[in-house]
């Protein structure tokens, strides 16, 4: 989101030079690369979450356990699962993955989750079970 507004901002400006560009490449570069984004979307969604007195100290545990935190629990993948079986046959199409993803906040290509999970995609479809895997597999490499 944040990468998203530098990248309007700056990225086709003309008033910049071409060393400025360089730089907000470069910069735009290391964001997507460290999912600073992502990070700071979570770190929103707890402190909304948790309403603390505190904002500081919370975003600062928030950080300190960020690694083994899940905002997301199989519970939420389960409603997300449920939201795309629109026909309620326990299963739902491939492209329900990449949609999936995009909801908990994880970018992949078609390409890379065909790639990434073919033994599973080879049929068309996934069920509930192996859809809230590749959600919790996805959300923990993230």
């Amino acid at each position: 989101m944040a990468s998203q507004l530098l990248e309007k901002l700056f990225q086709n400006n003309p008033h910049l030079n071409e060393i400025q560009r360089d730089r907000v490449s470069e910069t735009l570069q290391y964001l997507e690369k460290h999912k600073i984004s992502l990070l700071f979307e979570e770190l929103l969604s707890q402190l909304i979450f948790e309403m603390s007195s505190q904002p500081r100290k919370t975003l600062l545990d928030t950080l300190k356990n960020h690694k083994t935190q899940t905002f997301f629990d199989t519970s939420d993948y389960e409603v997300i699962f449920e939201h795309f079986d629109t026909f309620n046959d326990k299963t739902v199409k491939i492209n329900s993955i990449r949609q999936g993803l995009q909801i908990i906040g994880i970018s992949k290509s078609e390409e890379e989750i065909n790639q990434q999970y073919q033994t599973i995609l080879k049929k068309g479809f996934v069920n509930k079970n192996e859809f809230v895997d590749i959600m919790i597999n996805e959300y923990s490499q993230r």
